[in-house]
């Protein structure tokens, strides 16, 4: 799991766990993998802090090697880390933020794909690969580029991941979550104006909690998706059916 110390990433893996999974947590930040390594090991849970930037290919491919050689194997690759990048008009965005935006969200994504689809090819016994795109992705809402063009592209390489690697028993999904309570949406929805603005999008009129995108995730890395490959779903209340 790639950004799985907050948010939903913590959510997901903190699901994954009590399902029986052994939960290798990858973050930036050594204190916080460590932190939540912690956490897990205190309820009982099997869990391995990693620290990596996964902008950095090389680290990529280290860390996943380790952590497959730790827990004897990688089945599910959830890949949620993220940057949500600068909301501005397209006139105002930087190179540099750009960059970083796309560093994370599909750069990242890509390697630790890359990595461990090898250890499951390798192995011989499939796996599954889940990646977190966003409505921000389906949709095309102002001052949004950088991060919708990167869960676009996020879908998008999703089904070419599905078509390459379906031959190695490899299912790859993806997530489109919308409005989820999370620190990244606390500025929207603190701001009463803003959140009655958005839930008027929002089909079933309410904002999405992690435990929606838990559930999902679950379905994803269990045998019930065995025929699922190269789908999109979208958790978000209706919002993308417009």
């Amino acid at each position: 799991m790639t950004g799985g110390a907050r948010g939903i990433g913590y959510a997901v893996a903190a699901g994954c766990a009590a399902a029986g999974a052994a939960v290798a947590i990858i973050d930036k930040e050594p204190s916080e993998c460590s932190r939540v390594q912690k956490e897990f090991e205190a309820g009982g849970y099997k869990c391995l802090g990693a620290a990596a930037d996964i902008s950095d290919v090389n680290m990529i491919e280290g860390v996943i090697a380790d952590i497959a050689a730790k827990l004897g194997r990688i089945d599910v690759l959830i890949n949620n880390a993220g940057a949500g990048g600068k909301e501005a008009p397209i006139f105002d965005i930087t190179p540099g933020e750009w960059d970083h935006t796309h560093n994370v969200n599909l750069k990242g994504l890509y390697f630790c794909s890359r990595a461990a689809a090898m250890q499951m090819k390798a192995l011989g016994a499939g796996g599954r690969i889940i990646n977190m795109a966003s409505a921000a992705g389906i949709l095309a809402p102002k001052y949004v580029s950088v991060y919708g063009a990167a869960k676009a592209a996020v879908i998008h390489l999703t089904k070419i991941m599905a078509n390459e690697w379906a031959r190695y028993g490899i299912n790859v999904n993806a997530m489109a979550p919308g409005f989820i309570v999370t620190d990244m949406t606390k500025n929207v929805m603190d701001d009463e104006k803003n959140a009655a603005a958005v839930l008027r999008k929002i089909g079933l009129r309410r904002f999405g909690e992690v435990e929606d995108v838990t559930g999902v995730a679950l379905f994803l890395a269990t045998e019930a998706s065995k025929y699922i490959t190269g789908a999109v779903i979208p958790v978000d209340g209706g919002m993308t059916i417009g």
